[in-house]
């Protein structure tokens, strides 16, 4: 099987200041800026996860992954933080330096670890840039961000996938813990979460919003080898939105003529969703829903190191062929000739 979705960690802000120029260690060491926690939640700290001080290395971490598991894409949770951060020079600086260290010193501790480079969003061009600096970088085999408050159709993205498209390059999108309760964060519906718990059942809310971005702005029609991923957003609601957003197309196709095909043949060619253990443990209602999308979407990711499930409580009531695409044949297919 091959694992979507590992988040290695980084323990000490001393670890990433070599990867920086001077100017910007001595602003992230003699500033108020503190490493981003290593939560289960990047951004929110209610779980209180106990994190062991195993996964903080590679090599340890390497012994842990079970045999069965052939490859490895490893998506940088502390990096995921940086929407709701102000000074956004230093949130390019810290992400580019997290990317520098994990194929420094993550990389060469297991053959099968593959790397999904972080991105800050709040500079396109910048991003672009980060991701041509990696795009012949050996087992780097996608890029990951969270959302700020514009939406994926906004040409604010384009150089991102500009860049990504022409490296023929996946782009993971990952919850940052502070959506709708920081500003410039993405945003959730209403007056805003009160509580940690809510904002979790909420979030499918900026995956829908921004997969509704994606189509109806054409962004796929106008970067066809762009496929986007998200991870951590869960899968169940997609469905009925993809239904809905079907219902609409062919209603007011005469309002957006640019959207050449339906959002169900998007959705099957362009969109994936990671299926992660706390979404679809031995709950049959989750192997029905999964069958109700298209074979192609679904990828397997441990969350790791922060799920306890095993890889064979993933859908484990979804019939062998439909387990066989989510556990292994879409990865290959969605990350394409960047995986071996």
């Amino acid at each position: 099987m091959i694992d979507c979705e590992w988040h290695p960690l980084v323990r000490s802000l001393e670890t990433v200041v070599p990867y920086v120029d001077e100017a910007m260690g001595l602003r992230m060491l003699e500033s108020e800026f503190v490493l981003p926690p290593a939560g289960p939640h990047p951004g929110v700290e209610i779980e209180s996860a106990a994190i062991d001080d195993a996964y903080f290395d590679p090599a340890r971490v390497s012994q842990s992954i079970p045999a069965s598991v052939e490859e490895v894409v490893l998506v940088p949770s502390q990096s995921m933080t940086t929407s709701g951060w102000l000074d956004h020079e230093l949130a390019a600086a810290f992400v580019s330096a997290v990317n520098s260290f994990l194929i420094d010193e993550w990389l060469p501790a297991d053959p099968r670890f593959r790397v999904a480079v972080g991105l800050a969003p709040h500079d396109g061009a910048a991003a672009g840039d980060e991701v041509r600096r990696h795009a012949h970088t050996e087992r780097v085999v996608a890029a990951c961000m969270p959302l700020i408050a514009v939406n994926m159709g906004h040409p604010h993205y384009h150089p991102i996938y500009e860049a990504l498209a022409a490296a023929e390059m996946p782009l993971m999108i990952h919850p940052a813990g502070s959506e709708g309760t920081v500003i410039g964060a993405a945003a959730i519906g209403g007056a805003g979460p009160r509580t940690a718990e809510e904002t979790y059942a909420l979030l499918p809310q900026v995956a829908a919003v921004n997969l509704a971005s994606l189509i109806f702005d054409g962004v796929f029609d106008s970067y066809p080898k762009l496929r986007v991923v998200f991870a951590g957003f869960g899968f169940e609601w997609a469905p009925m939105y993809v239904w809905r957003a079907v219902q609409e197309w062919r209603g007011l196709r005469v309002a957006v003529p640019w959207v050449t095909r339906s959002p169900w043949e998007t959705l099957a060619a362009k969109v994936r969703f990671v299926v992660d253990a706390s979404a679809a443990r031995h709950d049959p209602r989750a192997s029905t829903i999964a069958a109700m999308l298209p074979e192609t979407v679904l990828l397997y990711g441990s969350d790791g190191p922060y799920a306890a499930d095993e890889p064979a409580d993933v859908l484990a009531d979804a019939p062998p062929a439909l387990r066989e695409r989510v556990l292994r044949d879409n990865a290959i297919e969605t990350f394409g000739s960047r995986l071996p």
